[in-house]
């Protein structure tokens, strides 16, 4: 059987993960996306730490290094909100000096992430659970999960 080689270049979707190996303190590798490297340094400017001048404007970069220019969340009670309000809700985190701490990242898929991490600034104290639709290695969708309830409860008996 003969292959023949076609000069067309793949869709986004198609394209393979870059993904990088890291050395955390036990002799086993852990394999991580270049996406998730770039999530879990966003998240990390989530210390508690309030930020202004050059540190918000790295933030900015940051997140549009994370987020595409086109996503779309269904954050607050199944409506829509759109880049520019994910960013405010952000910037309005960073000032509160908000606590991000990641409980899990799983891939759920090609394209897909599922994210669930702990909001902690003076004004709350949330879990959140999300699905991220992936494209061009960018969120362009957040889907908030539902079952926060039972699994906040779990997290919290963990945590006793």
């Amino acid at each position: 059987m003969t292959r023949t080689s076609h000069n067309c270049e793949e869709p986004s979707s198609m394209r393979k993960k870059v993904v990088h190996v890291v050395r955390r303190s036990s002799s086993m590798p852990v394999i991580m996306t270049t996406f998730e490297q770039q999530y879990r340094q966003y998240l990390s400017i989530f210390d508690g730490e309030k930020i202004d001048g050059q540190a918000a404007n790295r933030a900015r970069e940051m997140f549009n290094a994370v987020y595409h220019g086109n996503v779309q969340s269904t954050e607050y009670g199944g409506y829509p909100i759109n880049r520019s309000q994910i960013e405010h809700l952000h910037k309005l985190h960073l000032s509160l000096g908000s606590k991000i701490t990641l409980i899990h990242f799983r891939e759920e898929g090609l394209q897909a992430v599922d994210v669930k991490f702990q909001v902690v600034n003076k004004q709350e104290n949330t879990i959140v659970h999300n699905i991220l639709t992936l494209e061009d290695n960018k969120i362009i969708k957040v889907q908030t999960r539902e079952d926060y309830d039972e699994e906040m409860l779990d997290f919290l008996l963990q945590l006793a």
